[in-house]
């Protein structure tokens, strides 16, 4: 039987890729009048503005810009301390994988030879 703990992390993995989804695809041709593309306005347009007029409403103006300004400066454009931060995640993944998962290989799941497409797909990450 699946442990709660494991259907709760399928249905977050589920719902993260489902956002991931519509935020992607949901402005191509593929997807115009359909389910994902009202969820895609919502999520970049509709949620957003709705958020700004509550903001708006309960805050004072000068508040709010100085918000504005903040995440324009951290998200705006390119910001060092996040592509560190991204560095240093990343990096922290592979050490992971590196001390849990890697003396596990060969295995009967993992066979040796694939250590060829684990190394490959490890230096296009890195590389991008």
């Amino acid at each position: 039987s699946i442990s709660l703990f494991t259907a709760s992390w399928a249905t977050a993995l589920l719902a993260f890729s489902a956002w991931v989804f519509v935020l992607l695809l949901g402005r191509t041709r593929l997807f115009r009048g359909t389910f994902v593309e009202r969820a895609n306005v919502f999520c970049m347009q509709t949620l957003p503005g709705s958020i700004d007029r509550w903001l708006r409403a309960g805050v004072s103006d000068a508040l709010v810009g100085r918000g504005e300004a903040l995440w324009l400066s951290l998200f705006g454009r390119r910001n060092p301390v996040f592509q560190v931060f991204a560095i240093a995640l990343y990096l922290s993944g592979l050490a992971v994988f590196m001390v849990e998962a890697a003396p596990l290989i060969p295995n009967r799941y993992v066979h040796g030879w694939q250590w060829i497409t684990i190394i490959l797909t490890l230096a296009v990450n890195m590389g991008t």
